[in-house]
């Protein structure tokens, strides 16, 4: 076949390829002329140069169509000012095929551009979940395909494992998905030094690796799909992925970290290629003054859902029509670990963070992210425990208002496990019953633990995947977890789009939400206050459930009582759980006092509000009671482990 070069279409930056012909358009910061090294993919040797035009040429940006060449067989950089160097606009990045391969060290960490499969039928629509609507899963790809059951051994490590757990995942609930970087990032950490080479010219030597840039921060290649994670078409299994998600109802929210030397140009064309070629349905952004507004008025990503904790007060205030700004900072985190590991919370800033929402904009409520202690360390350890990571511990954050119960990491003291185990399940409860959007992390809801390490960036190990467990306790919190997430979604109440009231705006008989105490309708005003009644009214979900819910928070040491109000229309308390065990009945047990609830330390219960008639035979005396929460685990469905 005849081999062809003339000027391309200047429509898009990358590389794209039809048939046997493949377009090259690129910006480069240079009056001189570039040229295009093209290299045999087996063996890395020079193939062909191929010199362009001032004809290929509009602005600093070139663009080049080249027909008749076997694109699968190259790979390919650009040549400015007599220097090679990856295009940071390709679509596919060679060299890093195999995970964190220390033989790179040999090729000195080479890598360039390759080409990515032209077209893709895709099958599902995106689900277009409304926010009030989502619950976010986060995951690692790697770290969470390692060690989920059910996974088969060739899956581990890669988009394989993620499409076998995706039912999983859905079964329990979750309708969107949270991956860590799956762009293509340096996966080896190497240091360098500089060095005179023969010609007395001052020349760059790289080292060997000596850790694995296991999360994936640093400066990437954002237009590339991780090939170590995605295989040999990177491009094409990162569809199938997103395609399985958007078929089983589920959005990709795929977490991006920028430097600052990276162009805001780029960095916007970045996602507004994944968006356009990906279909993706938002991103968390990471890093220090990006260029918020310019995103957000991108008319690309007006219909996507964008977390960032940099957004300015003005910005967020002014969004109007659909809400895709959100806010990622770890103020609901907090104010519930001072209050349940007693430093010095109250139960008023902790119940302005469970009701924090905006009609602009809204917030991502979780009680652990990956950037911090699990969940379940967060009970465990007083203290962080980062020494692995070859830092003399000095690394992470040294701010985890964390505690440890009485003993430091694993014991077999029953007292502290149910201790942990309550907080564990107060803390889901929590996040769950947020009105902003629930965000639970990979293997919190198995009690995962990373042994007590904050920060495990470089841990591609035993300490950084998740554990899912296979004992009854860890399977007995995840069927409790997925009872939660039903009992979000059955109750819409929880999840209101617009700030509440405080008001029976809709002649209810009451409030969308109250606050109640000691006595009904009196929260009690002090930052010593550590027990809090919120009563959602049913009357305001977005469906009919009409179940009214009242979640009464404990964080005293010992016993609280509480004043339950009388309830509209004849309705009567119902006891569902309390957080001190798995015991959870959604239809509920009447309680035999109407007046009041005694609540035991460090928990919460919950209580639903409807008409009499569906309790079960007997009544629960009083929620907490040994009567009212026996020792047994929720199994109304069967859950697959995820």
């Amino acid at each position: 076949m005849k081999k062809t070069v003339r000027t391309g279409d200047f429509s898009q930056f990358g590389t794209y390829c039809y048939a046997d012909s493949c377009t090259f358009t690129f910006p480069v910061q240079t009056d001189l002329v570039p040229a295009i090294l093209l290299f045999d993919r087996a063996d890395g040797s020079l193939s062909e140069r191929i010199e362009l035009t001032p004809a290929m040429r509009l602005g600093h940006v070139w663009s080049v169509t080249l027909s008749g060449y076997d694109f699968k067989k190259l790979s390919y950089l650009i040549e400015r000012d007599g220097h090679s160097e990856v295009d940071r606009y390709a679509c596919v990045i060679t060299g890093r095929e195999k995970w964190a391969d220390e033989d790179r060290y040999i090729s000195n960490y080479r890598i360039a551009g390759g080409f990515a499969v032209a077209g893709y039928s895709w099958k599902n629509a995106a689900p277009s979940i409304a926010p009030e609507d989502m619950i976010l899963y986060k995951l690692h790809l790697r770290g969470f395909t390692m060690k989920a059951p059910g996974v088969k051994s060739r899956s581990r490590g890669n988009y394989r494992g993620l499409l076998e757990k995706l039912p999983a995942i859905a079964a329990y609930g979750f309708n969107a998905i949270e991956l860590m970087p799956v762009y293509e990032f340096e996966d080896l950490y190497f240091r360098s030094h500089l060095e005179m080479d023969e010609k007395g010219e001052t020349v760059t030597v790289n080292e060997e690796p000596y850790a694995v840039n296991y999360w994936g921060y640093g400066t990437g290649y954002y237009f590339a799909p991780k090939a170590s994670y995605f295989g040999a078409e990177p491009d094409l299994h990162m569809k199938e992925v997103v395609d399985a998600a958007h078929g089983l109802g589920i959005e990709i929210i795929l977490e991006f970290s920028f430097e600052k030397k990276i162009p805001d140009d780029e960095l916007i064309d970045a996602l507004v290629y994944w968006v356009k070629e990906y279909h993706i349905d938002g991103f968390r952004l990471l890093g220090a003054g990006l260029p918020a507004e310019r995103i957000a008025d991108n008319p690309y990503l007006s219909g996507t859902k964008i977390f960032y904790n940099g957004f300015s007060y003005e910005l967020l205030n002014r969004e109007q029509g659909t809400k895709h700004l959100f806010v990622t900072d770890d103020g609901f985190q907090y104010p519930l670990r001072r209050l349940q590991n007693h430093m010095d919370g109250n139960a008023a800033e902790f119940s302005e963070m469970l009701r924090r929402q905006n009609r602009s904009y809204g917030y991502l409520n979780y009680a652990a992210d990956s950037t911090g202690m699990t969940l379940y360390d967060a009970y465990s350890y007083g203290d962080k425990h980062n020494e692995p990571n070859g830092e003399n511990n000095r690394d992470g954050n040294n701010y985890n208002v964390s505690a440890n119960n009485g003993y430091e990491g694993e014991t077999k003291n029953r007292v502290t496990n149910r201790l942990r185990l309550t907080s564990v399940r107060t803390a889901l409860l929590a996040v769950l019953t947020s009105q902003g959007i629930p965000m639970v992390n990979a293997g919190d809801g198995s009690l995962n633990s990373q042994a007590g390490n904050n920060n495990p960036y470089c841990q591609d190990n035993e300490i950084g995947w998740p554990d899912f467990g296979r004992k009854k306790v860890n399977k007995d919190m995840r069927d409790y977890l997925a009872a939660l997430i039903a009992f979000r979604k059955s109750h819409t109440c929880l999840s209101g789009k617009d700030p509440v009231r405080f008001s029976d705006y809709l002649h209810a008989g009451l409030p969308d939400l109250s606050y109640h105490g000691r006595e009904p309708w009196i929260m009690g005003i002090g930052n010593e206050k550590k027990a809090l009644g919120i009563l959602f009214a049913g009357a305001y979900g977005r469906r009919e459930e009409m179940e009214d819910v009242m979640l009464l928070y404990n964080f005293y040491y010992g016993e609280e009582t509480f004043a339950l109000p009388t309830l509209p229309g004849g309705k009567k308390w119902y006891f569902v759980n309390n957080t001190g065990d798995f015991a959870w009945n959604a239809a509920g047990d009447l309680l035999h006092d109407q007046k009041a609830a005694i609540v035991p330390g460090g928990t919460c219960t919950v209580l639903i509000g409807k008409a009499e008639g569906s309790e079960k035979k007997g009544k629960v005396n009083q929620p907490g009671s040994a009567k009212a929460v026996p020792e047994k685990s929720f199994a109304e469905k069967a859950v697959p482990a995820s």
